[in-house]
């Protein structure tokens, strides 16, 4: 049996560490390896111009800010104003993978997003919109609504965070104040707003919004419903410089900020987060953009040769009973439609945005903490 002495007992063990330390070395770059973030270079499509309110403080913050916190692994391309995918085509390319995120509009898609549609079915008979709306949709479509989310997780969908405008207005040709006024005038709506147009005597008339100067210029409308930011932001003021302040009917919801669930699934946790405080900016940032603008149009109004009309009492009486009316109409459409729950759904959604509007109540016009309570109150506990 061979022996060893001290010498060749020091070189064997300083060969010995030596095999360890390149073991403990090749195992570390092995971890390091493994937890790398993978590269994510996405393609996000929009349906609105980059000068939108929803894509231009909106999506673009939402994208830009999780790039920066990326640690550089976080990189983009933004295809805006439908150049890739138009806002009905959205949905199908979300499933199909042909996006890795996109600016959504659930009110396109009925048959495939119901549930989704009924919490966001109200809209017609909101009176305030803002960033409390946006944010309460958000959370109760990822966290109380697990039908809804559901269905956007069908068609690989991850929502993220939704839009809301202001209160919308009646934008007319000529002057209105009255019911005489409003009766028989043909007037532009979306969706389920057509209720609110045949309440108030109006002839709703399906066309979209990038068809509305043309419709407004030639006769086809007499009015268009929505904010009075509109004036400037799509240039209506040219042809329907008279607004009828009825602040009544919000749309909200989208998503505008959603990722594909195939992406989602690839993400580390560093780069979810990213996303996630995008998204909490972009929430926000939207939803403000449309107050400022209405503000903005308000303020320069005289100078810019627009008239703002409060309506008559009567109108206002004529809208005060809309609200039980379209709300029957909703519930009875949905259960029809096989959402059994569509009271809880109805009722939940209403009970998240009381909670949301006593937040922004708190928080106020601070970015950072409305970001901070969207964190801890929806994102953190996806």
């Amino acid at each position: 049996m061979p022996t060893y002495g001290a010498a060749s007992r020091k070189l064997f063990w300083e060969e010995s560490m030596k095999i360890v330390r390149a073991m403990s070395l090749l195992a570390s770059v092995a971890i390091a390896t493994t937890a790398q973030a993978e590269n994510i270079d996405l393609a996000y499509a929009a349906y609105g111009p980059p000068t939108s309110s929803n894509v231009e403080f909106g999506v673009i913050p939402f994208l830009e800010t999780a790039k920066e916190m990326s640690n550089g692994t976080i990189n983009y391309t933004l295809h805006s104003g439908g150049s890739l995918l138009s806002a009905k085509a959205m949905l199908g390319g979300m499933t199909d993978g042909l996006v890795d995120g996109g600016q959504l509009l659930a009110v396109y898609f009925p048959s495939e997003l119901p549930v989704s549609n009924l919490a966001m079915g109200l809209a017609p008979i909101l009176r305030s919109g803002g960033p409390a709306l946006a944010a309460a949709i958000t959370e109760y479509v990822l966290l109380d609504c697990p039908e809804c989310k559901a269905e956007f997780a069908e068609h690989n969908t991850v929502f993220l965070g939704a839009y809301s405008t202001t209160a919308y207005s009646l934008l007319c040709s000529k002057p209105v104040a009255t019911l005489d006024d409003l009766a028989g005038k043909k007037v532009r709506v979306p969706g389920d707003f057509a209720y609110l147009a045949s309440h108030l005597g109006m002839t709703p008339v399906n066309m979209s919004i990038g068809e509305t100067y043309e419709g407004l210029q030639r006769g086809a409308l007499d009015c268009s419903l929505g904010p009075v930011g509109w004036l400037e932001q799509f240039s209506l003021g040219e042809v329907a410089p008279y607004a009828l302040d009825i602040s009544y009917g919000v749309s909200y919801g989208g998503p505008i900020i959603s990722l594909t669930q195939s992406l989602w699934d690839r993400l580390d946790d560093t780069q979810k987060t990213a996303f996630e405080t995008g998204a909490a900016v972009g929430v926000f940032r939207a939803a403000n953009a449309y107050i400022k603008t209405d503000q903005d149009v308000l303020a320069s109004a005289g100078d810019k040769g627009y008239t703002v009309t409060e309506p008559s009492a009567p109108l206002v009486e004529k809208l005060g009973g809309f609200d039980a009316a379209f709300k029957e109409i909703l519930l009875d459409r949905a259960k029809k439609g096989g959402i059994e729950n569509a009271d809880e759904i109805v009722s939940g959604f209403e009970k998240t945005l009381a909670k949301w509007e006593t937040i922004v109540g708190e928080v106020g016009d601070d970015e950072d903490a409305f970001v901070d309570r969207m964190m801890n109150e929806i994102y953190s506990k996806m």
